[in-house]
């Protein structure tokens, strides 16, 4: 499957190209304390949760796109990740994701940089199956917390502007993660950060950690923000689309509940 995702759409799609910029296409722009502030902020008014919580539990359910499912097999596995269930422990890094669909059970342990996936009790040892497994923990840690896990594990933040998303104005903060996500050694991002409600509103991303999937970008938006009773901002709706090589929808999704330290969450919706 090398470089097969780059292969298929450049064969066969004809379309448009994307209007966002490119994740990693900014490094003429100095690294600014201003940005870095932005993302901080980010991450006080959500309510830090990296940092804040020993253990949180989060269950999803969604769908898939059937051009994603039919470019990225392996990494979309949509026979397995219909729903799942995700348990986070951001003092040991530990990631551990039960993933379910149509073929059963798949089971992921994600801890530094060690991966151990199983599907249906049975262990997994091809490496591109363990490569996107680690590939996809890593993000949805991102997509669960994100400018506390980004301001934790990110570098060279770069304010490249501003621009619109859902109404309101967004600063674009620009930025690295090394290593990357998976088993990528470097990957880039682009944070999109409310101006007046400090909430990441979209993140887009390089995908370095598969050979099949490097050079292409992708975003996840994130909508229906709820509030805890401890007042951390979690957001409730997913939706991921590629960016580059195609524009297209790849995946959506919605939280279904959280508990943080063992407490479900009784959510309040944003105004």
């Amino acid at each position: 499957m090398i470089r097969f995702f780059m292969a298929v759409v450049a064969a066969a799609l004809l379309v448009s190209c994307s209007s966002l910029p490119i994740p990693g296409e900014s490094t003429s722009i100095a690294p600014s304390r201003e940005a870095r502030q932005i993302m901080e902020r980010s991450s006080a008014v959500t309510g830090a949760a990296w940092k804040r919580y020993r253990e949180i539990q989060v269950r999803y359910d969604g769908d898939w796109a059937p051009l994603a499912v039919r470019l990225q097999p392996v990494l979309t596995d949509a026979g397995f990740r219909k729903s799942s269930v995700e348990t986070y422990k951001p003092a040991s890094r530990g990631v551990r994701q039960i993933h379910t669909g149509p073929k059963g059970t798949k089971t992921v342990e994600r801890r530094g940089a060690e991966i151990r996936v199983g599907f249906n009790g049975k262990a997994a040892n091809e490496r591109e199956v363990l490569d996107a497994a680690a590939l996809v923990a890593d993000a949805y840690t991102a997509f669960l917390f994100g400018p506390s896990w980004l301001t934790s594990r990110g570098a060279d933040f770069r304010l490249l502007g501003e621009r619109q998303l859902g109404g309101e104005t967004c600063h674009l903060i620009a930025g690295r993660l090394t290593p990357g996500l998976g088993a990528s050694g470097e990957d880039h991002f682009i944070a999109w950060i409310g101006r007046e409600s400090a909430l990441m509103r979209r993140f887009q991303f390089t995908l370095n950690g598969l050979d099949s999937t490097r050079g292409a970008d992708v975003d996840v938006t994130f909508s229906d923000f709820q509030k805890a009773p401890d007042g951390a901002l979690w957001p409730g709706h997913f939706l991921e689309r590629i960016q580059r090589p195609i524009p297209a929808k790849a995946h959506e999704w919605r939280m279904t509940s959280l508990r943080l330290d063992g407490v479900r969450v009784k959510f309040t919706p944003l105004p």
